[in-house]
C-alpha cells in the first residue's frame, strides 16, 4: 500500500544521525523526498523558505543553537516538525505536555515511519500552531503549568490547575476538570504520574490520582478514601496514607 508523499528536512549537525534517518526513509517509506540536510540552526533557517518542506526532522541541540530556536524564526510555520533529541530530559517533559511527536536517539525505524505517517495526514494548522506555543511556553518560562490531552475527539489545551482528578482506564485515562468536565485522554495513569508536579499531584491509589487543592477531607468510615469538593470519594491506599498526611501538611 502506497503511502502519501511527503518533503522532508533534515536539520540535525551529525553526519551518522542523518545517514541513518535516510537509509530507514529510503527503505521503508520511498514516497518521502529529502528536499536538503542541514548542520545549523543558520543553514536551516536559510533552506526552509526556499525548500518548502511538508515536514521537518529537527534535532534540538544544533551547534548553533537549538531546534527550538528555529521554531522562533517561524512563529507561524506551514511546515510540521517531528523532534530528534537525545535523553534531554526537559525536552521530552515538554514534547509530552504539548503532544507533539518526537524521536529518541537513536531513531527507531518503526518509530520513525509512524511519525511521518501521522505528520502525512492532513490537520488543523490553527490546532497545530496552539500545540507549538504551548511547546514554546514551557521552553520561555520553565513551567508545565498548561497540557494538551489528546482525547478521542481531538487535542484539548488546558491548565493543570483545572484537574481535579485522574482515573485509570486501561492504557487511558479519564481526567475531570473543575468545570465538571470528563475526558478520556489517549495516556496511562503511570504517565501522567511522570508529567504531572506533586505536589499537588498525589497517586492516591493504583487507579486514581488527586489534585490535592480539590480534596475536601480525608474519611474514615469505610476505610482510607478522600472526599473531593466535587462530592466524588477516592479511595486512599493504605501505604499511600502517610505521603499524603505529610504532603497536607506541606512535608512533600
Amino acid at each position: 500500500m502506497s503511502k502519501t508523499p511527503i518533503r522532508i528536512l533534515l536539520v540535525d549537525d551529525e553526519q551518522p544521525c542523518r545517514d541513518v534517518v535516510r537509509f530507514i526513509l529510503s527503505t521503508h517509506y520511498p514516497e518521502a523526498s529529502i528536499v536538503g540536510e542541514a548542520t545549523s540552526l543558520a543553514e536551516a533557517e536559510t533552506m526552509v523558505p526556499k525548500l518548502f518542506p511538508d515536514l521537518i526532522l529537527l534535532d534540538v541541540d544544533l551547534g548553533d543553537g537549538t531546534g527550538f530556536d528555529l521554531l522562533d524564526r517561524f512563529p507561524q510555520p506551514n511546515f510540521k516538525v517531528v523532534f530528534t533529541t537525545a535523553h534531554d530530559e526537559f525536552a521530552l517533559l515538554a514534547f509530552r505536555y504539548s503532544a507533539l511527536d518526537y524521536l529518541l536517539k537513536p531513531v527507531d525505524p518503526e518509530e520513525l515511519i509512524d511519525a511521518v505517517q501521522k505528520v502525512a495526514i492532513p490537520t488543523e494548522s490553527q490546532v497545530y500552531h496552539r500545540q507549538l506555543e504551548q511547546l514554546q511556553h514551557h521552553r520561555s518560562t520553565r513551567r508545565f503549568d498548561r497540557i494538551t490531552l489528546n482525547t478521542g475527539d481531538g487535542l484539548l489545551f488546558i491548565t493543570t490547575d483545572e484537574i481535579t482528578r485522574l482515573e485509570a482506564n486501561g492504557n487511558y485515562s479519564f481526567v475531570f476538570l473543575e468545570n465538571g468536565e470528563r475526558h478520556l485522554a489517549a495516556q496511562s495513569l503511570a504517565s501522567f504520574e511522570e508529567m504531572l508536579p506533586g505536589p499537588p499531584f498525589f497517586r492516591a491509589h493504583q487507579s486514581h490520582m488527586v489534585n490535592i487543592s480539590f480534596v475536601r477531607k480525608l474519611a474514615k468510615d469505610d476505610g482510607e478514601s478522600l472526599l473531593m469538593t466535587d462530592k466524588s470519594v477516592i479511595p486512599l491506599a493504605r501505604r499511600r496514607k502517610e505521603a499524603f498526611i505529610g504532603i497536607m501538611r506541606g512535608e512533600g
